[in-house]
């Protein structure tokens, strides 16, 4: 009886939170309340299925925002968004390779708390690959964070003194129009979600039900049928489904490695708050968007935050959401085939 009323009081948290308006809420207030329950008052598992559909949910969410004519739009700045991720990538590897030099933490832990692919996609690689998943939890959660809360703070300054006019006046299309009804579309996410799930249990590969998610979903509203842009409770849910299960694998212990890891955990999230004004800087000077809509076209921390904050500061929202959406695809279809040449899989869990 635990379990499903600590999925309820984190959806309540998670809910809370994005009522807020807190960055990334859904995620966030429910993996406070997984952590909370299992740091002060006992210890809890969920089965490797649920942490699949979350995986399912949020994929599918994705793909829904997805349009060809975003890679129409965004074709003519490939080049530079394939340097800049080269960039990020080879640097983040240079800082997880750091981080596992100066602190207690393995390479592989240490690798997949740099990578900039995001919490979801980082958590099922730490379990595919028998990696710290709490201690890669609790990095990428605050790298996340960081950022969001940060950089659209950031943005706002600068656009005070730096001129955008030739960035400005492109509305945000938010997803494909449809005018089916919303139970007509829940029964077909639900579709997909099954169809997704039954995908990843017959051919496992990692972060199967994320990737398949994703093509699932892209493929329906391309071929089929568009749909309407899932429910916030019903993409909050999975997020919240996320977060506490993530939360509920933060114990003390590894609460004890951050505290010994010390300084060293600071200046890696310095130096990545910084390494996102060195790709933006590459990417500006190699197409002619303006600097402060380069920055939250390249800053990896999640496409609809920054299409969100594109949007409100009236810049291009549309090159924004394209290059954030390839950026996303191209993060999670490369690192998984990048992880088996920088670490090797264990048959025991650490």
């Amino acid at each position: 009886m635990k379990k499903p009323l600590l999925l309820l009081a984190g959806f309540t948290a998670g809910y809370l939170f994005d009522l807020m308006s807190v960055p990334a809420g859904w995620l966030l207030g429910a993996m406070l309340v997984g952590a909370f329950y299992r740091l002060f008052i006992n210890e809890v598992s969920y089965p490797n299925y649920l942490f699949n559909l979350s995986l399912a949910v949020i994929g599918i969410s994705i793909s829904l925002s997805i349009q060809v004519s975003m890679f129409q739009e965004a074709a003519n700045y490939l080049l530079p968004l394939a340097v800049t991720l080269v960039t990020l990538l080879t640097a983040s590897w240079f800082l997880g390779k750091l981080l596992a030099k100066y602190s207690n933490l393995d390479e592989k832990t240490a690798l997949f708390c740099c990578l900039p692919a995001g919490a979801s996609v980082m958590m099922a690689l730490s379990r595919e690959y028998n990696a710290n998943m709490s201690m890669v939890a609790a990095f990428q959660t605050v790298r996340i964070m960081m950022l969001v809360s940060t950089i659209p703070i950031v943005a706002g300054f600068m656009t005070s003194f730096i001129s955008t006019t030739d960035a400005q006046g492109t509305n945000l299309s938010t997803g494909n129009e449809s005018s089916m009804s919303m139970w007509t579309a829940i029964l077909f996410y639900l579709l997909l979600t099954v169809l997704t799930l039954l995908l990843a249990r017959k051919w496992a590969i990692p972060i199967a039900p994320f990737l398949y998610s994703i093509v699932l979903g892209f493929l329906f509203v391309t071929l089929v049928q568009p749909l309407p842009s899932m429910p916030n409770l019903m993409v909050g849910g999975g997020m919240a489904l996320l977060g506490v299960i993530i939360g509920s694998r933060f114990d003390r212990d590894s609460l004890l490695e951050i505290k010994q890891i010390g300084w060293m955990s600071l200046a890696v999230l310095l130096a990545f708050f910084l390494l996102t004004f060195v790709i933006t800087f590459v990417f500006y000077i190699l197409t002619p968007l303006d600097f402060i809509t380069s920055l939250i076209a390249i800053v990896p921390a999640g496409a609809p935050q920054m299409a969100s904050v594109a949007s409100s500061l009236n810049l291009d929202a549309s090159i924004v959401a394209a290059m954030q959406v390839i950026r996303l695809l191209v993060i999670i279809l490369i690192i998984p085939m990048l992880v088996p040449f920088l670490v090797k899989k264990e048959s025991d869990h650490l």
